[in-house]
């Protein structure tokens, strides 16, 4: 009944979180899984008041086509990828979705659905809840109905899922007989333990973690099994020892303080050998003396241990010398020891190591010795509950919640208190996080970093460049990403592209700040909290550089540092302007002059000498790219290399003067035609000139 109340409570809230129904948006949505498809609504299931899709499945791991089609009136929806599946491939045709999923782990994914986000980013989201069922199964075939009082017998429950199946490892009884369950890889061993003598029925059932159709129905019990077993008398007598796990500890010779069952024949102060046969020869398992009658019908006894021993392995023999005289049974186990530490995170594998972080969730697994008794705790950490998990001999698995202020940097594992020589690392983030932390600021204006998609180009005189962090975005509620290690490549070069210089600032450290949740646990020697001024790394400052001058900044993260990962980001600035100034002389030549008073132009004049203080335009679309025309003003001397003492035409005069440049205008010398109107000072009269010229930049 809680499972089926967990499905129903956190889908209603899925739906209430996702929004509005699915049909709103999609519509033939198919799920093929195995040979078989199921449709979007048409086989919904209601179940507990919330509509699914149901599937059935065959392996835990299976891959699955989704498909669907976009409403003509929505932007159009994706298939987010999820924590239950990837997405394998996808394709789009039109408003047509087909992608193919493989799914985590169907055994173990509570609460599936099938989550779609608009195409645009900003748009609604929904999801299409899930059901997966399995059609498990289990049969007991006991090789042997005879049981012994006080033997532990081992047999295996064959089913065709067994991860599917939740065990319970703790000792439940039917009638006359204990049992419990417990894992051997894919094998589901069930252990019985005889209580009372006589034929014995044993009825058990077991409950599936994923739900079974049984005749339109979802049941979570399996149909209970029943064997009957003839319950026998062993011809020794059975005492029996109150602590059935003990620890053997090479190289020490610990005596154990028990209580033994208490029998006329047992004599007092007497040392008797415990082996594991009745026959001689048997192995010493351990040594056991009798000390005083207790009032319970105990007897207090001293047990020394000298090799290792399973109650599933057959019963043990107290001996008087080489003669059988009592049978019992308990387990010697080696001391608990952890030689292997594995963690697996949410839609992760698993991994070897013990480095874990702040405020995350993950499954521990240790491997070892003995792990299977006593109470295993982790300093600082908090087993989260969990009926699934498993612990062997070998094998122990644990659900952790790494508290997000812990303050120790060792969480030692205890075993009863005492500790069992291994620890998990807690190491703080240092996840790269995206550069939405860096602003640059030229002038009065801010740019923030990761928003950058194209270049800056700034038309005023640029003072300085400075880039700050925020570090209050670092750490936020939804992530930590820990201390940010950064370096700054910076290029400056003219319009040319000719290098003006080449800058590496390393080791940029911005560490978390104060709403962090750790932030008292960083170390802060090495942070940045002050912004970065550009003119103090640079020598060729940013207010001296030529117009068009280029600032590149490539921003990136210390892969060493991040685990080998990290964000890359380029800028580039340029300094824009759209005039230019600059002195030209030139040689007019054969110009047409129409002088004031005058009705014609007159002959063309011989080669004329101008000097002006000239202004070009920038084009508006271009980068460093001047217009192929000019306007000036300056003098102009008329006829300058006619030295005849009865020219006419040589004058000297003030002109406004505009020039058009037919080839490439960065040329030295150019042949320009000329426009303008100016005033003679020989001749004292105004005139309008016209005409080509040899033009030399200076």
């Amino acid at each position: 009944m809680g499972k089926l109340l967990r499905y129903t409570l956190l889908f209603m809230w899925g739906t209430a979180l996702w929004g509005q129904s699915p049909s709103a948006f999609i519509k033939d949505l198919h799920l093929a899984v195995d040979t078989t498809e199921y449709r979007w609504p048409q086989d919904l299931k209601r179940f507990n008041q919330q509509n699914f899709l149901m599937f059935q499945y065959g392996d835990a791991l299976t891959l699955a086509q989704v498909s669907f089609k976009n409403l003509i009136n929505t932007k159009g929806f994706r298939l987010m990828p999820s924590s239950d599946y990837a997405v394998v491939d996808s394709f789009s045709s039109g408003d047509e979705q087909q992608y193919k999923i493989r799914f985590s782990d169907l055994n173990n994914s509570d609460f599936l659905a099938l989550k779609f986000k608009s195409k645009q980013g900003d748009g609604p989201q929904f999801q299409i809840p899930l059901l997966a069922v399995h059609p498990t199964y289990f049969a007991f075939y006991p090789k042997d109905d005879v049981l012994f009082i006080g033997e532990e017998k081992v047999f295996e429950i064959i089913t065709n899922n067994p991860d599917n199946l939740v065990l319970e490892q703790r000792w439940q009884e039917s009638e006359g007989i204990k049992y419990r369950f417990s894992r051997d890889g894919n094998r589901v061993l069930m252990h019985l333990s005889a209580l009372q003598a006589g034929k014995q029925i044993l009825s058990f059932s077991l409950q599936t973690k994923k739900p079974i159709l049984k005749k339109g129905n979802l049941v979570f019990n399996l149909p209970a099994a029943e064997q009957e077993f003839a319950v026998k008398t062993s011809r020794l007598a059975f005492l029996d020892v109150k602590q059935e796990d003990f620890t053997l500890e090479v190289g020490q010779n610990r005596a154990y303080e028990i209580q033994l069952e208490d029998h006329p024949f047992l004599a007092m102060g007497k040392t008797y050998r415990i082996e594991n046969q009745e026959e001689k020869g048997g192995r010493l398992i351990a040594e056991l003396y009798t000390k005083s009658k207790l009032n319970n019908n105990k007897v207090l006894c001293l047990l020394r241990l000298y090799a290792y021993h399973r109650k599933s392995e057959g019963y043990l023999y107290i001996k008087d010398g080489d003669k059988a005289r009592f049978i019992t049974n308990f387990n010697s186990n080696p001391k608990t020891e952890i030689t292997r530490i594995s963690l697996q995170r949410e839609g992760k594998d698993w991994q070897e190591g013990a480095v874990v972080y702040p405020g995350e969730n993950l499954t521990i697994k240790l491997e070892g010795k003995s792990l299977h008794l006593g109470d295993i705790t982790f300093y600082g950490a908090a087993i989260l509950a969990g009926d699934t998990l498993v612990r062997n001999l070998n094998e122990a698995f644990f659900r952790l919640q790494i508290p997000m202020n812990l303050e120790t940097r060792n969480i030692e594992i205890f075993q009863n208190g005492n500790s069992l020589g291994k620890s998990l690392q807690l190491r703080d983030y240092q996840k790269a996080r995206p550069f939405d932390f860096i602003d640059i600021r030229l002038g009065l204006q801010r740019y923030q970093l990761n928003e950058l998609a194209k270049p800056i180009f700034y038309d005023k005189s640029l003072a300085d460049v400075l880039i700050s962090f925020d570090p209050k975005k670092i750490d936020v509620v939804d992530g930590l990403h820990g201390k940010q290690y950064l370096k700054l490549k910076i290029k400056i070069s003219n319009k040319n592209g000719a290098l003006i210089e080449l800058q590496e600032i390393e080791n940029i450290v911005i560490c978390p700040a104060s709403n962090s949740p750790r932030f008292k646990f960083y170390n802060e020697k090495d942070c940045r909290y002050e912004d970065l001024n550009l003119n103090e790394v640079i020598n060729s400052k940013t207010y001296d550089l030529p117009e068009w001058a280029t600032i590149d900044l490539e921003f990136s993260h210390q892969k060493d540092k991040h685990g080998g990962e990290g964000f890359t980001k380029k800028v580039r600035i340029y300094l824009e302007r759209k005039i230019n100034y600059n002195i030209d002389v030139s040689f007019p030549a054969g110009l047409l002059i129409l002088k004031a008073g005058e009705n014609d132009f007159s002959n063309f004049g011989g080669i004329s000498f101008a000097m002006m203080a000239q202004m070009s335009f920038y084009h508006p679309r271009k980068v460093a790219k001047l217009q192929p025309f000019k306007l000036g003003a300056g003098f102009i001397a008329l006829d300058a290399f006619n030295f005849s003492e009865n020219s006419d035409n040589r004058d000297v005069g003030l002109v406004f003067l505009g020039s058009l440049y037919p080839t490439s205008s960065e040329n030295r010398l150019s042949f320009p035609i000329y426009a303008g109107y100016g005033y003679l000072l020989k001749q004292k009269k105004g005139f309008f000139l016209i005409g080509p010229g040899i033009r030399v930049r200076l």
